[in-house]
C-alpha cells in the first residue's frame, strides 16, 4: 500500500472509529460532518483512500477490509458466580476481544488434538493462544516442533542439565526427552491462554 499524509491518516482512522462505534461505515455526509469540512472534500479523500487500498467503494458505499477493522469482539454483560449464585443485574462492561486479552504482535492460536494436557485445562477441540518465539521459560506450557518431519505437540517444557524434558499434564502419557544438541528441536513460543466452545 502506498504511504497516506497525515490528512488522509486523520480521514483513514475516523472511518475506522465510526465503524467500530456505530458497526457500520460512515456516509460521505457524516465523513464531512465528522471532520467539519467540505463534502467534495471528502469525497476526495475517499478517493485517494480507494486507489491507495486502504478502503473500497462498492455502490458508492464505503467498505472497510477486514484486515482493517479491530476486532470488535463479544459484549460482556455482567458477572456470573461459579459458586453461590449471585442476583443477576446486566450491566454492560464492554467487549470480550481476543486481541485486547492477548494481543496481535505475534500471536496465534493453534488447535489441540488430543488429551494430554487435560489437567492444565487444555482439552481435545481447545485453541490456544501462542506468543510466538523461541524463549520460553522452564515450566512453561509451550507449543514446539520436534523430529525430522517437524512434528507439533503442545507440552510443559522443563529443562535439565543435558536435556529438555517435555511433560504432559496427563498421568496416561509419559515425559519426552529431547537433546540440547537436536538439530530438529525448536520452540513455537509460549501458550498464554485456551479458547473453547461449549457445546
Amino acid at each position: 500500500m502506498e504511504p497516506l499524509t497525515k490528512r488522509q491518516e486523520r480521514v483513514l482512522r475516523m472511518i475506522l472509529k465510526f465503524f467500530e462505534d456505530e458497526e457500520r461505515p460512515p456516509t460521505t455526509r457524516e465523513l464531512a460532518e465528522l471532520l467539519r469540512c467540505h463534502v467534495k472534500t471528502v469525497y476526495q479523500y475517499v478517493l485517494v483512500l480507494e486507489r491507495k487500498g486502504y478502503i473500497e467503494r462498492r455502490k458508492g458505499r464505503i467498505r472497510v477490509p477486514s484486515d482493517l477493522r479491530r476486532d470488535r469482539g463479544i459484549p460482556i454483560v455482567g458477572r456470573v458466580s461459579a459458586g453461590t449464585p449471585v442476583m443477576a443485574i446486566e450491566n454492560r462492561e464492554g467487549v470480550l476481544s481476543i486481541e485486547e486479552l492477548f494481543g496481535r504482535e505475534d500471536v496465534l492460536a493453534v488447535r489441540v488434538s488430543g488429551d494430554s494436557m487435560k489437567d492444565a485445562g487444555i482439552l481435545d477441540g481447545d485453541f490456544v493462544i501462542v506468543k510466538s518465539g523461541s524463549t520460553v521459560p522452564p515450566g512453561a506450557i509451550t507449543v514446539c516442533y520436534l523430529g525430522e518431519d517437524q512434528y507439533v505437540t503442545v507440552k510443559r517444557f522443563r529443562e535439565r542439565r543435558d536435556h529438555f524434558e517435555l511433560v504432559p499434564e496427563n498421568p496416561a502419557y509419559r515425559s519426552t526427552r529431547v537433546s540440547k544438541s537436536d538439530p530438529h528441536f525448536r520452540l513455537a513460543g509460549k501458550v498464554i491462554g485456551v479458547v473453547r466452545a461449549v457445546s
